[in-house]
């Protein structure tokens, strides 16, 4: 699957899903992506930021979001990726001088100008963030890039708390409406719990609770 998330906060909401199947229809993650991307446009979403992972990064996709979308994007890239001073020489990003906490614009190869920043984990490994955004600052765009997570939270509640894994129908019509009918559970749960407060997880344990309880109510 690929997904599109919509946050503010603590919320989790689900706008779209796309079920991959190249071998079917021929699309790519990014041309699902583009496609969702498209659709979240014409039903009026209006996010800070896209944000995606490498995967996602290509040309056209972040002259989609930034042109036909009109939305601003934060994404990470590799580090063997195109960029120059100037549309001049290119080189890697990851041969280029960037300073802890600072931020420089280059010019993405294919795109255009961007703002790189280089963040660096306490284990050493390295991220580079690309942003559309001419006029944001390294702090503002990991602050904005470490939202990104939610959609990683996304998947696991998902996988854990709907069986949307195990479906063992072998018929495709079959998969997908047991994929859908675990992303609309997804939905209803995550409004119980900004409404009750009460967790995804602990929402499914009070189901199987409640069957045991009936259970053993019945043969008393």
């Amino acid at each position: 699957m690929v997904n599109l998330l919509w946050t503010k906060g603590s919320e989790f909401i689900p706008v779209d899903y796309r079920v991959y199947q190249k071998d079917t229809d021929g699309k790519t993650k990014s041309d699902l992506f583009r496609e969702m991307l498209k659709k979240a446009k014409k039903i009026g979403c209006s996010p800070l930021y896209v944000l995606m992972d490498a995967w996602y990064s290509g040309v056209e996709t972040l002259k989609m979001i930034t042109g036909e979308g009109e939305w601003q994007f934060i994404c990470n890239v590799r580090g063997n990726r195109q960029v120059s001073m100037l549309r001049g020489f290119d080189i890697s990003i990851s041969d280029l001088e960037l300073a802890k906490r600072r931020v420089r614009q280059v010019w993405l190869k294919g795109y255009g100008p961007v703002l790189v920043g280089k963040l660096v984990s306490k284990d050493g490994d390295i991220t580079y963030l690309v942003s559309s955004d001419l006029s944001a600052s390294c702090k503002e765009l990991k602050k904005h890039w470490k939202k990104r997570w939610k959609i990683e939270e996304f998947h696991r509640g998902l996988k854990q708390t709907t069986g949307i894994e195990k479906c063992y129908s072998t018929k495709a019509v079959s998969q997908k409406t047991h994929i859908f009918a675990a992303v609309t559970a997804f939905v209803k749960m995550e409004w119980i719990r900004l409404q009750k407060g009460i967790s995804w997880y602990e929402q499914k344990a009070m189901i199987g609770r409640y069957a045991v309880f009936r259970y053993l109510k019945a043969n008393a």
